[in-house]
């Protein structure tokens, strides 16, 4: 509930914002008020600050309030600084006295439009300089470099495909039609969780991976299916950089172990970067292509079957596109100051 303020409280506080004073200042002369918001001094400097008798808020002439060149700038900072996330909280908390749609259209005004938000990984303000740091150390590597790398990771994918947001094109009443639903059991409808691999020169083995991943089953992974995809693509291990992400698996002493007994160059790796990897993409591709497929999988050994029919007919030219982005992804890493990107 907001604070009670008295006329000659009001007063002051005009006064003191007419003059230049700090809203903290104002705080101070306001004795025993210094619970006051910077929100109320603004409210009430907006409602009173053009009066002679503080008590007098005027009386509305049905015509709605527009925002001034000022209202705008202090909308925008509010939502360039995050205290408001939206339209209507900028409304709400701000500009109460002005119609919500009068706001709205003073921001398209300002050449914003409303979104929905992307979501992007979380990454601390450490985890901002360590990435703005590697990007830095990696940003004069040439495409031959970095066609020189192996991308690996883990991903899982879902019998019933993807939670996002699916579309279809129907008639008016056909909402509850099967083949305009989408399906979901309560408990799930089973996962395939994979292992793979890839090169500029094509796919690596896919391997399924049953139960949890632990650090001794993935140093079997290494050892039969990182080696034996270098293997089957005629490559050597050892004129290439490996890329793992900083899973604690992944790190622990057992698996350190494993490559310097290989001496398998790893490739390091910043924290929070999936938008480097390149094999994030392909797995996203991979879903893609199994959610097209008609039918869909309806248990886990039909997705596990699919995964592999799509995976070992993954094209080389889209693969290619993935490498030749690096050199940007980089730069865009750079550009965000360490920051989110739009890969």
């Amino acid at each position: 509930m907001a604070l009670y303020t008295t006329s000659a409280q009001k007063a002051v506080i005009c006064t003191m914002q007419k003059a230049g004073y700090s809203n903290d200042e104002i705080r101070a002369a306001l004795t025993g008020r210094h619970e006051i918001t910077n929100r109320q001094i603004l409210r009430i400097f907006k409602q009173y600050g053009e009066k002679e008798n503080y008590e007098d808020v005027g009386h509305s002439t049905g015509r709605p309030h527009k925002m001034t060149p000022a209202d705008k700038r202090i909308a925008l900072h509010h939502l360039y600084n995050a205290d408001c996330g939206n339209a209507t909280q900028l409304h709400q908390e701000y500009f109460p006295e002005i119609g919500l749609s009068t706001v709205k259209r003073a921001l398209r005004e300002e050449g914003l439009s409303a979104h929905h938000k992307v979501s992007v990984p979380f990454i601390s303000k450490k985890n901002i300089g360590v990435r703005k740091k590697w990007a830095e150390a990696h940003e004069n590597w040439s495409q031959e470099n970095w066609n020189a790398v192996a991308f690996s990771d883990e991903s899982i994918f879902h019998v019933f495909g993807s939670d996002g947001m699916e579309w279809c094109w129907r008639r008016p009443g056909q909402w509850l039609d099967p083949r305009f639903t989408k399906k979901k059991l309560k408990h799930g409808g089973g996962k395939v969780v994979v292992w793979g691999m890839i090169t500029q020169f094509g796919v690596g083995r896919l391997v399924r991976i049953e139960g949890t991943l632990v650090k001794e089953l993935y140093v079997e992974i290494l050892q039969d299916d990182l080696l034996g995809s270098f293997r089957d693509l005629g490559l050597n291990y050892r004129h290439f950089w490996f890329q793992q992400d900083n899973d604690p698996k992944h790190t622990s002493k057992l698996v350190k172990a494993w490559f310097e007994k290989k001496h398998v160059d790893l490739l390091s790796w910043p924290p929070n970067s999936p938008d480097i990897s390149i094999i994030e993409n392909l797995w996203d591709y991979l879903d893609r292509r199994i959610r097209a497929r008609c039918p869909l999988p309806k248990s886990e050994e039909d997705l596990w079957v699919a995964l592999q029919e799509e995976w070992y007919k993954i094209d080389l030219d889209y693969i290619a596109k993935l490498y030749d982005s690096l050199p940007s992804r980089i730069a865009s890493v750079e550009l965000a100051k360490g920051g989110n990107t739009r890969y």
